[in-house]
């Protein structure tokens, strides 16, 4: 691997994109991808995200560097932003009087969670974003995947990441809009779609609870789910339809580890770490196989 060693610049590099599919606060897990990228002077010229892997794109994209991601992720995931219980959606699930329950309903209150995204992103638009970074979302209406490439970032984070019922939707540009794992939890496609090179995928895996101990584990059980089954049909179309190199990182979890579980960051990091360094050579090769 001569000439792609770390700190070695690579000259004449292909285009070179990552996905990070969806996964809650394991998406963080791709920030030591970031960091082996740039120690090898690798340039990512596309970002695609997915729900949880939306803020670490977007995040990315936005030029907070891997130190300072660290420090917003207590901030971005803090567990009271997941207690602000709507009462009134919950009196509409069980049909009680005054209850309400419609597409602009969600089992937990949006506002403190969107106000997090606007102070950490501000006014920025996906289109300032460098590199260029868009984000997978879900139409609620018609089930369809949605590519969320203009409009700001703090609106399109939320939007991929709006897991309903427990977020509700958000209307941006004539769509009602929630969680993109719905239809596509790890968005290769785009990355293929834009002709990149070098597409580097990162794939976050916890195990399915064959036995969930409440309705917690229960619910987030479902997109664990869906996730798998799309996986399955997804990833391998893609590597059919690209005429280049894709890199899976596979990160796994070998236990539950919640959205808001914070204390849980340096396992989240530790398997980050591990994946890279399984599939490091695997990458660099990639790209001097673009060279010939």
């Amino acid at each position: 691997m001569e000439g792609l060693s770390s700190g070695t610049a690579i000259e004449r590099q292909p285009k070179v994109g990552v996905v990070i599919g969806s996964g809650g606060i394991k998406a963080f897990a791709a920030v030591p991808l970031f960091e082996f990228l740039s120690n090898t002077q690798i340039e990512t010229n596309l970002l695609v995200g997915c729900s949880g892997g939306a803020i670490t794109a977007a995040l990315r994209g936005a030029g907070y560097d891997s130190d300072q991601m660290k420090e917003l992720i207590s901030e971005l995931l803090d567990r009271r932003l997941f207690k602000r219980i709507d009462y009134r959606s919950i009196m509409g699930i069980t049909r009680l009087p005054f209850g309400r329950f419609d597409k602009t309903s969600g089992i937990l209150k949006p506002d403190a969670i969107k106000k997090v995204y606007q102070r950490v992103f501000g006014d920025l638009r996906l289109e300032d974003l460098q590199p260029t970074t868009v984000l997978q979302a879900t139409d609620y209406q018609t089930g369809e995947g949605v590519i969320l490439s203009t409009g700001l970032v703090a609106d399109a984070v939320y939007a991929s990441s709006a897991m309903f019922p427990v977020l509700p939707p958000i209307y941006i540009d004539g769509r009602w809009l929630i969680d993109g794992g719905f239809s596509s939890p790890v968005p290769v496609f785009e990355a293929v779609r834009r002709q990149i090179d070098v597409i580097i995928v990162v794939i976050l895996q916890e195990k399915i609870a064959a036995d969930p101990k409440g309705f917690v584990e229960a619910f987030w059980n479902l997109p664990k789910i869906f996730a798998t089954s799309i996986h399955r049909s997804q990833i391998p179309l893609s590597i059919d339809l690209h005429h280049h190199e894709i890199v899976i990182l596979n990160v796994v979890f070998d236990k539950y580890i919640q959205i808001w579980d914070v204390e849980e960051v340096p396992t989240i990091l530790s398997a980050g770490r591990k994946a890279v360094d399984a599939k490091s050579e695997s990458i660099l090769s990639a790209i001097k196989s673009c060279y010939s």
